[in-house]
Order: structure tokens, then C-alpha cells, then sequence
């Protein structure tokens, strides 16, 4: 009876033994084919910019499913050089994949680097996840804290460095990552310090017949000091993001930049500019012409041979037309200058327009150019710039009625029209 109660029980138990091996071994040789064309997309991208990947396995386990594998970073060229490597292991589960990675210590040029750094490659942390449920994979590396003293007296000091990601494992591969450093900091030294807090880094992308394409990126910046016998800044609060999409073959960015405060002082000179803001919206640029560019400017090894090839892949790119929208610039500011001859200035600044160039044959665009650009652009100062040091530049404009005197602010509004510039309807000589 015990006998038959354990091969009831044993043989369920062995049959599902030996279906999760098959599916594990379904799904080794298809994390194969996924690394095998991730690995081809990647030499895609890099291969242009002079960088080969290579995949070496070093160990595989029964099925395949757990494995060791070395990725070979290599700059190619006149001088190519090993630039690093990653020690990747894999476990691989009938639902599920994962795996560990680190930058390999022992290899290439940045494995030189973190054995004059062992704090930061000791605290290296990286993982990845893939469930099968969800066609998903999470990514996650961070490397350790550096606190060290350098040959001048200085520390420097770096937290931790992390990088997130996630990305669909279809063949859009929609993704975004994200990359993080809470602090760095170099102390002490005879030139002064220097400080930076809360750096951020973000991008979403996905592959466009088969190229990486970047739909959102943008970086932030808590703040940035720097303390030196000659100069120091602060920085505060600086945000920068960049959308961009593709419609009916033709690229359209939009380009915004704000700046919570900064302040720059010397031994006579202080900078004060209040928050700014900049948004520039960019369209009408053919998006087949313009990945041709940047094609030939990264397999482009002499720029100086080059730059005939780059002037007509860039007039290919405007043929059509294209414009440039200035939505918003403003800013504030306080400049004192405090040497014995020194004029301050303070006031505000306010300026939106557009320029436009209008398509035409690619061939003379050159000489075409200005003759093609039509633009105008609204300015709009605050009265108090004219006790500055350009006062005198100020009233000759206001005398000629290029500038305006409209309810305690200067305004004009310049004009461009096929390569003819005007103030307020007034000629302006090129």
C-alpha cells in the first residue's frame, strides 16, 4: 500500500518534473533568440559611433538554465581598445527569468578605473526580472559609495550611482530608464569646492523599424555650488525636458528649459537671475533626411573630409522646410558691477516668435537661405535696463522708433521677411 500511495504520489510529481524542464528549455532557447536580437540591435545603434558588442558565454548549466555570460565592450578605429565588460548570470525558470550583472573589475579600460576605485566596485548591485505574465523586463544596477582622497588634498565624495529601467519585450521594446546620483562632491582642495545634489536623468524610447528612437528625455539638477578663491556659483532648482514625435515622416521636438535661481559672483562682478524659463518647439524636419545626418556624421572619421557630405545631408534635411517657434524666454536679473568704473543693470527680459524656412531646392540652400527665412520676434524689457550700461544704446533705439516706451516697458517687434530684417516696420540694415 505504501509502495502504491508513493507512485501515485511520485509519478504527478515526476510528470510535472519533466514538463517544467521542457518549458524551461523552451524558454532557454528563447531567451537565446531575445539576446541574440537584442545583441544585433545594439551593435546597430553602436557600431556607427565606432563600438562593437560581443557576447562570450563563459559556463551553461543543465537545460541552459542557469548560465554565466561576458558582454565585451570595444572601441573600434586606428586605436581600438577593450572599453569594458559585463559578468552577467542567468537563471532561468519555467514562468520566469532573471539574472545578476556587474562591470567586470578585472576587464578593459573602466575595469582599470574601478581598481583605483574598489569602493564603487564593491557596492555593485545589478539585477534584472522577467515574468512571463507580463512580456516585461525591470532592470536595476547601482554602483557603491566613493569616499577618497586625491594626490592635491582634495576628497571626493560620490553616493551611489543608480540606474532604473523597464522595457516591453516586443518588437516596439517601449522602455524608459532612469538615472540617479543623490550627491558628489570634491572638498578641500586649493582650487575650492565644488558641490552637486540631486542630479536625475530620464528617457522613454522605442525602436522604429528597428532603431532606438527617443520620444521623451530630460534631466534635472537640485543644486550645484562651486567655491573658489576666484569665482563662485549657485545654482538652484535647473529642470530640462524634450519631447519629440514622428508624423507622417517629418519630426516635431519641443524643448523647454527652466531655472529655478543662479547666482555668480567674482571679487567685483555679482550675477543674480531670478527663475527663467525657456520653451522651443522645432518642426518641418524630414525624418528620413535627417537620420541620414546623423548617419554620416558618426562614420565620419576626418570631419574636415567630411564637411561637403554634411553640408548636403544637412540641406536634404531643410529642403522641405522647417520652423523654429520661440514660445517663451524670460527671465530677471541684478548685475553689480563694483569696480571703480562699473554700471549695474537690473530689470527683466520677455521674448516669444517664430522663424520659418520656407522649402525650396536643397542644391541652393546656401545661397538661398536668407532670402528663404521669414520670422518675427516680440521683445518686451523692463524700463529700469536703460540705467545700465547699454543707456546709451537704449535711447539711440528709442529716438530712431525701433524701441517703443509702452507703459513703462520697451517694446519692439523685429521682423524678417525673405532675408529683410525690420524694427517696428523700420529697415535694419544686415
Amino acid at each position: 500500500m505504501g509502495k502504491t500511495l508513493a507512485l501515485i504520489i511520485g509519478l504527478p510529481v515526476i510528470a510535472l518534473g519533466g514538463a517544467a524542464g521542457y518549458v524551461t528549455y523552451q524558454n532557454a532557447e528563447r531567451y537565446d533568440a531575445r539576446s541574440q536580437q537584442s545583441l544585433q540591435q545594439l551593435n546597430q545603434t553602436l557600431m556607427p559611433q565606432g563600438i562593437s558588442v560581443r557576447r562570450e558565454e563563459v559556463e551553461r548549466g543543465f537545460l541552459g538554465a542557469n548560465r554565466e555570460e561576458l558582454y565585451h565592450f570595444r572601441l573600434l578605429g586606428e586605436a581600438p581598445a577593450d572599453l569594458f565588460s559585463i559578468r552577467h548570470w542567468v537563471s532561468i525558470e519555467p514562468h520566469r527569468a532573471s539574472g545578476t550583472f556587474v562591470v567586470d573589475a578585472q576587464l578593459g579600460m573602466a575595469g582599470m578605473l574601478l581598481q583605483q576605485l574598489p569602493e564603487l566596485a564593491a557596492g555593485q548591485q545589478g539585477e534584472w526580472s522577467l515574468n512571463g505574465n507580463e512580456e516585461r523586463i525591470y532592470a536595476r544596477y547601482q554602483t557603491g559609495p566613493v569616499n577618497m582622497p586625491l594626490p592635491d588634498g582634495s576628497t571626493l565624495s560620490l553616493a551611489p550611482l543608480v540606474l532604473q529601467a523597464e522595457s516591453a519585450t516586443d518588437d516596439t521594446a517601449k522602455g524608459r530608464a532612469q538615472l540617479s546620483l543623490a550627491s558628489v562632491s570634491l572638498s578641500g582642495g586649493a582650487q575650492g569646492d565644488a558641490q552637486l545634489n540631486q542630479f536625475e536623468f530620464q528617457l522613454t524610447s522605442h525602436l522604429r523599424n528597428g532603431t532606438p528612437f527617443i520620444d521623451k528625455a530630460g534631466y534635472r539638477i537640485g543644486d550645484l555650488s562651486v567655491s573658489s578663491p576666484q569665482l563662485s556659483v549657485k545654482l538652484l532648482g535647473l529642470v530640462s525636458e524634450q519631447a519629440a514625435l514622428i508624423d507622417k515622416g517629418i519630426l516635431a521636438s519641443l524643448t523647454t528649459l527652466n531655472i529655478g535661481s543662479l547666482r555668480v559672483s567674482s571679487a567685483d562682478k555679482d550675477l543674480s537671475v531670478d527663475a527663467s524659463r525657456l520653451s522651443l518647439y522645432l518642426d518641418g524636419i524630414r525624418w528620413q533626411a535627417y537620420q541620414k545626418l546623423l548617419e554620416t556624421a558618426q562614420a565620419s572619421a576626418d570631419a574636415a573630409s567630411a564637411t561637403p557630405e554634411l553640408m548636403e545631408r544637412a540641406a536634404d534635411v531643410l529642403a522641405s522646410g522647417a520652423s523654429i517657434t520661440l514660445e517663451t524666454f524670460e527671465t530677471a536679473f541684478i548685475f553689480n558691477d563694483l569696480s571703480p568704473a562699473g554700471i549695474g543693470a537690473s530689470g527683466d527680459v520677455k521674448l516669444n516668435g517664430k522663424v520659418s524656412l520656407v522649402s525650396g531646392d536643397a542644391t541652393t540652400l546656401l545661397q538661398d537661405f536668407r532670402t528663404r527665412l521669414n520670422g518675427e520676434l516680440q521683445v518686451n524689457l523692463s524700463r529700469s535696463l536703460m540705467q545700465g550700461p547699454l543707456a546709451e544704446h537704449f535711447v539711440s533705439l528709442l529716438d530712431s522708433g525701433m524701441l517703443e516706451d509702452r507703459d513703462g516697458r520697451l517694446i519692439s517687434r523685429l521682423t524678417l521677411r525673405q532675408g529683410q530684417l525690420s524694427a517696428n516696420n523700420l529697415a535694419v540694415p544686415l
